[in-house]
């Protein structure tokens, strides 16, 4: 017998679901914190990524150049640009809240390494770009939402 043996299988299912999607919000919420940590008080030096390691405003002008418009619905290229543009708008939107841009820079020097491992499965292929920028960007819309809520409604748990 498994863990859902009274009957009650959709339900038991869904708490199981819910148990697991709470398990990665707070291994996520962890590793944001951590990174935060790092960027707020400088902590140990994070090695230099290898690859996209550029500035906040270097990488605006890169997109500025960057020949395809942003669409998130469009071909492969189109959707990098509007993944590149969200990451950029969302690391705007730090440097206002974290006050200054070194800060800022180690948080996406942190960023940048742990997503560099999630995209290593899609090195050299066209998607690459675009698995990189997708592990980005949850990573920024979670640790935004953490920062702009009111510290009673930060408990998840």
């Amino acid at each position: 017998m498994g863990p859902c043996f009274n009957g009650s299988e959709f339900l038991c299912q869904k708490r199981l679901g819910e148990f697991s999607t709470l398990i990665q919000r707070v291994c996520l919420l962890h590793l944001l914190l951590s990174l935060l940590t790092m960027a707020w008080w400088g902590g140990e030096e994070l090695a230099p990524a290898q690859a996209a390691d550029d500035t906040l405003g270097q990488s605006q002008i890169q997109l500025r150049q960057f020949p395809f418009a942003p669409n998130c619905n469009g071909n492969t290229q189109e959707m990098v640009a509007c993944l590149w543009q969200r990451r950029n708008q969302a690391d705007q939107a730090f440097q206002a809240l974290l006050g200054e841009v070194e800060r800022l820079e180690r948080w996406r020097s942190g960023r940048r390494q742990v997503c560099e491992m999630v995209a290593e499965k899609a090195k050299g292929g066209s998607v690459h770009p675009i698995v990189w920028l997708s592990c980005e960007n949850p990573l920024n819309k979670e640790l935004l939402r953490q920062i702009r809520r009111p510290l009673l409604q930060n408990a998840d748990l």
